[in-house]
């Protein structure tokens, strides 16, 4: 077997062994709980952002997603990887396979990049499915579909930025809490931030997901994918030279 495809599979093993892939299904289900509570005004929420009661249920739900969720999930899912290794000493033994520390780094990348790919699949099914359930798509269930699909795939690139600089900090950070307390940090600056930043939100890993949503160019969402390969490729070096103990 190719030694990169063992890795990806070796991790994949260990992952289910965290909440990682339960926190996959979890993150969207609080999303579309908390987007429930706009129904009851959903007809002023749509006459104020001049949408289809639909796309207006859809897009405060994709805001709410965006916004807190996906950041918060991003960052457990990034620093539960980590502490695979980190909490049970095993980068000792993991570092003296024979197997490259690139390859280990990608492995771990490519399966929280994965994670976050469910994640993203899990909302569309649930946010449909809510949309169904309260009449709001009767008629235009393909158009909310491609709606959906197309925001889904712009906060699904931004976030590979979030994921991949968070991935790099749980690396680097041995301390659980260090690594959460980054995420958090930065998550509540980005919130708060948020009316302030402007054109500088499309630039912060911690806001890109929110800025995604606006409309974006080809350009910018080509940039997401360059910046999410590039930090990867910086955190597989951090790896290489990384001292264990």
């Amino acid at each position: 077997m190719n030694p990169m495809i063992a890795c990806v599979l070796a991790e994949h093993a260990k992952l289910k062994r965290t909440l990682g892939p339960a926190l996959a299904i979890a993150a969207p289900a609080c999303a579309v709980l908390l987007s429930l509570f706009v129904l009851a005004n959903l007809d002023a929420l749509a006459a104020s952002k001049g949408m289809p009661r639909w796309q207006a249920y859809l897009d405060t739900l994709l805001r709410i997603w965006a916004s807190f969720l996906l950041p918060i999930m991003a960052t457990l899912q990034a620093v539960l990887i980590a502490q695979l290794e980190h909490a049970n000493r095993q980068w000792k033994y993991l570092l003296a396979l024979p197997v490259s520390r690139t390859g280990l780094y990608a492995a771990k990348s490519v399966n929280l990049f994965g994670l976050l790919l469910l994640a993203h699949v899990v909302l569309g099914l649930f946010a449909l499915a809510a949309c169904v359930a309260f009449g709001l798509v009767p008629g235009v269930l393909g158009e909310a579909a491609a709606f959906l699909g197309r925001q889904l795939g712009a906060t699904f690139a931004a976030a590979l930025v979030l994921a991949s600089v968070q991935l790099l900090v749980s690396i680097r950070l041995e301390s659980f809490v260090g690594a959460i307390g980054v995420g958090l940090v930065a998550t509540l600056v980005a919130l708060l931030g948020a009316g302030t930043m402007g054109q500088a939100a499309g630039y912060f890993p911690w806001s890109m997901p929110i800025h995604a949503l606006q409309p974006t160019s080809a350009a910018w969402l080509a940039g997401t994918l360059l910046a999410a390969t590039g930090i990867t490729a910086l955190g597989a070096q951090v790896l290489r030279r990384m001292q264990v103990r």
